[in-house]
């Protein structure tokens, strides 16, 4: 209980410089640099004296707010806050005399052990497609979790971060008898994160990767590709921009359809094409997200669009979360049939 007082009395103390660290901990989480981004949100949390900062990582315009503590950790994103508060609970247990113990404990306080949200985690239960398939219904419930976890830093002296990445999303039939999952996507991958430290230019950062895709069926259901990727971060005023291009690692053909050996699906590049292309735009506490990809074929076009809206709906890091899909690919059981879904749910990142 000392400790509480403690920390209410020195909280005005560093407020301001708390909140300038939470935006320079902001601002290297947008350029993918989570490294700095997790050491800039540690620093804000335990209050450090602006001494022991590097000056030169804060901005000269920052906007100077006096925040108590507690609002201080509701400012972060949930992963980190959650870490601080478990070193703060760690301090009420008996010691442990090697450091090696004391960080296991705390690896089970706070329950994170280094992974953090990659793509959006959502659950949407309702998601109405507009497009009638036979043997399933058109509502149904979808989600999806990625995680990923950083794996080595800076070999290369370019401040770049090594990382693995894991995604899974689901489509639920829930209104049909059993409930039956009716395809799951599973996407390992593998990358490297660059930032482009020029404060001028546009360009924030470069990424390279691996990532393998399949719905984890046999037979004739099975669906999978595997790919490598080189993409670039943008920033043009308030908008981000994210073009990728990808080059599928080819595979054998398959000899019969009862073969199990072999591509699954040879034409998938007719219909998601060689790259796609990221927009995001924050509006006050919302966030706009489009995905699109095409095949660039003239004759024969086909593309794909994914619209996301999302807004807080609370400060424990819960927001409201709205996606539109048109067009081909949403999953690799249907990546050659035409989708029209709206789906509406929560999300637990962004």
């Amino acid at each position: 209980m000392r400790l509480l007082y403690v920390f209410i009395f020195i909280s005005p103390l560093f407020a301001q410089s708390s909140s300038q660290m939470i935006e320079t901990a902001r601002a290297y989480e947008a350029k993918g640099d989570i490294q700095n981004a997790m050491e800039w949100y540690k620093k804000a949390a335990l209050g450090l004296e602006p001494e022991a900062q590097t000056a030169e990582a804060l901005p000269d315009d920052l906007p100077a707010v006096t925040t108590p503590l507690e609002s201080t950790l509701q400012e972060m994103p949930p992963y980190v806050r959650q870490y601080e508060r478990a070193k703060l609970y760690d301090t009420y247990l008996d010691p442990y005399e090697d450091k090696d113990s004391q960080q296991t404990i705390l690896q089970m306080l706070s329950g994170t052990f280094g992974l953090m949200p990659y793509q959006v985690n959502y659950l949407l239960p309702v998601s109405y497609n507009a497009r009638d398939y036979k043997g399933r219904k058109q509502t149904e419930t979808k989600f999806q979790f990625s995680f990923q976890k950083e794996l080595a830093h800076d070999w290369l002296g370019l401040d770049e971060s090594y990382s693995f990445g894991y995604t899974q999303v689901s489509w639920w039939q829930i209104l049909q008898d059993s409930s039956p999952f009716r395809e799951t996507n599973y996407q390992p991958e593998l990358f490297i994160t660059v930032p482009y430290k020029e404060k001028e230019s546009a360009i924030k950062g470069f990424k390279f990767g691996y990532l393998h895709a399949s719905n984890g069926k046999d037979g004739h259901e099975s669906r999978s590709w595997d790919r490598v990727y080189a993409s670039t971060f943008l920033q043009a005023g308030g908008i981000f921009i994210s073009p990728r291009v990808w080059y599928r690692l080819k595979e054998s053909k398959r000899s019969s359809t009862d073969n199990k050996r072999g591509d699954d699906n040879p034409d998938i590049h007719h219909y998601l094409g060689y790259g796609d292309l990221t927009l995001m735009y924050p509006w006050g506490k919302n966030l706009f997200k489009g995905t699109f990809t095409n095949n660039l074929s003239s004759s024969d076009n086909r593309s794909g669009m994914n619209l996301e809206w999302s807004f807080p709906l609370s400060k424990s890091g819960v927001f409201g979360f709205v996606q539109y899909y048109y067009g081909y690919g949403e999953s690799l059981i249907d990546y050659d049939k035409l989708t029209n879904r709206i789906s509406i749910g929560f999300a637990l990142s962004r």
